[in-house]
């Protein structure tokens, strides 16, 4: 689904009300789909439990109170908190005040009595529901509201945000100098830019994206063309695996990877690959660590490459180039050959005949910058997947340029090269060469650890030797790897501990939890 700034929801909405539709009508539809959707994430939450609901004066309010009055209908004990006199509410807002039926008991405190009278609220509910601010908010937020809001945080009763936890922005994601940290966002229509981005996607938790009816040509129109997929999505590209399937009609990847000093990568890349599900993995590997992968890799046979005096794998004839990738599904290349210019020379030249689907990664990104090349390929299936570094001197652009505008130059480049684009980082962003984006926010600092893109190419270039399409192969693997390092951290207890290694061996959870439907609903 497409991802909406603030501006560009404002946008689809108003058009959605000038076609026709009362704003009352669609602020009912949200409240009555933000209910159902609040009462099927909490399983355990039933009649009477006591829900108690913040309300600003905007319209993020006014879906509030629709919660408000539709719990109350179901048998829940609903308590409001007012943050402005009724004659303030928007005018659906107001309208919805009215509506309230005798059995919800709202107060209206004065602003200094906040915090105070909404720390009791906390303490007696069983669920509290932030509907303070919607997405038009920019921090920073006043200190009324930053100490209201650190309650929120404080209470022990879980937290639902509606559409965005408050004092997230929805354009960028700050937060100045606190926001609501929510256990479960319920956004409408489209999920919000906000949410994806870093600070903001720590406050979001579990997010849910609820359909209220804006026509899906309205949202074309005044979105950009950045894509987002609920984890649920995922389940969708991944490769048939039918019960009577044999090694080889489950795909074959070959790794080549690794110099003499590098030869860990190479063994990294090998174990994502072996993760990935594909029937075979080969390595082609430097001769000096021939004993090492054998070791480390048993199920994955292995071809031994002669290295040069500079320590990067001796260039190979065509014939020898063809004799490598006989009997192979896909290609994954890169990982820790260093920047021997022979080295260079070969990779180069063995991506611009190779027709497999083949993941590009690290040094073999880099080798087209050190020999001043641009990117070419043979392949119509190409997935580059380098760190900003590496992207940088790739594009010959300021990496703080592109670190600004990487939803706008990412796509650009896939399709200048005509190749789906992985520019890792916090969030992902997936370019296409349809020059169209996508968001990966999975993942986190638990990532920042050497070998773990290692991990990622060789995951990447196992879905690929099972069939998938670059982009499925890249949006998937970037999903899988975002989630095996959360489960990672999870497991040791701490994201500072993780090794590249861990991330490789959480692989299978992160497969089971798509393969089962059972993804948490967040942004990891």
């Amino acid at each position: 689904m497409r991802v909406a700034t603030a501006k560009q929801m404002g946008a689809i909405d108003r058009e959605t009300i000038d076609g026709g539709v009362p704003g009352l009508d669609l602020m009912e539809t949200a409240g009555r789909e933000i209910t159902w959707e609040l009462i099927r994430l909490h399983p355990g939450l039933e009649p009477p439990a006591r829900v108690a609901i913040c309300c600003g004066k905007g319209n993020n309010g006014g879906d509030g109170l629709v919660v408000a009055r539709l719990l109350d209908g179901l048998g829940y004990t609903v308590s409001v908190m007012l943050l402005a006199e009724p004659g303030g509410l928007s005018d659906e807002g107001r309208i919805n005040h009215e509506r309230l039926p005798g059995g919800v008991d709202v107060v209206i405190p004065p602003r200094d009595q906040w915090a105070p009278v909404w720390e009791s609220f906390c303490e007696e509910s069983d669920l509290v529901v932030d509907a303070v601010f919607g997405t038009g908010i920019q921090p920073p937020v006043r200190d009324h509201h930053a100490e209201l809001f650190r309650v929120f945080n404080a209470g022990p009763a879980p937290v639902v945000s509606i559409d965005i936890p408050s004092g997230v922005s929805g354009n960028t994601g700050d937060v100045d100098p606190i926001a609501v940290k929510a256990d479960v966002t319920i956004t409408v229509g489209l999920p919000k830019l906000g949410l994806l981005l870093p600070p903001g996607r720590d406050f979001t938790g579990d997010l849910s994206v609820v359909d209220i009816g804006f026509p899906i040509e309205a949202c074309e129109r005044h979105t950009d063309r950045i894509e987002f997929l609920l984890p649920a999505d995922y389940a969708d590209l991944l490769p048939p695996r039918p019960t009577d399937a044999h090694k080889y009609n489950c795909g074959t990847t070959l790794v080549l990877a690794g110099s003499r000093r590098y030869g860990g990568a190479a063994i990294l890349a090998g174990m994502g690959a072996l993760a990935s599900g594909v029937g075979l993995v080969t390595m082609a590997v430097p001769d000096v660590h021939s004993t090492a992968v054998l070791a480390a890799l048993p199920e994955a046979p292995q071809i031994a490459l002669p290295t040069g005096e500079e320590g990067g794998l001796i260039p190979l004839d065509r014939e020898a180039r063809a004799a490598l990738l006989t009997r192979e599904s896909a290609l994954a290349v890169g990982p820790g050959m260093g920047s021997d210019p022979r080295t260079d020379a070969f990779v180069a030249d063995l991506l611009a005949e190779v027709s497999l689907p083949v993941v590009v990664d690290a040094d073999a990104i880099s080798a087209f910058a050190r020999l001043g090349r641009e990117p070419e390929f043979a392949s119509e299936h190409v997935v580059l997947t380098p760190h900003a570094g590496e992207l940088a001197r790739l594009a010959d652009m300021d990496t703080a340029v592109l670190a600004e505008r990487r939803l706008e130059i990412v796509p650009e480049l896939a399709a200048r090269w005509g190749a789906t684009l992985v520019s890792k980082g916090s969030p992902t962003v997936i370019g296409l060469p349809d020059g169209s984006a996508t968001i990966n926010p999975c993942g986190h600092d638990a990532l920042a650890h050497g070998g773990t893109g290692d991990v990622l190419t060789g995951l990447i270039g196992g879905l690929l030797g099972q069939g998938c399409s670059a982009r499925d192969a890249a949006l998937l693997g970037c999903r899988l790897h975002g989630r095996a390092g959360c489960l990672a951290a999870s497991d040791l207890g701490s994201r500072r501990v993780v090794r590249a290694g861990d991330v490789a061996r959480r692989l299978g959870e992160a497969f089971a939890e798509i393969e089962a439907h059972l993804v948490p609903g967040g942004v990891c």
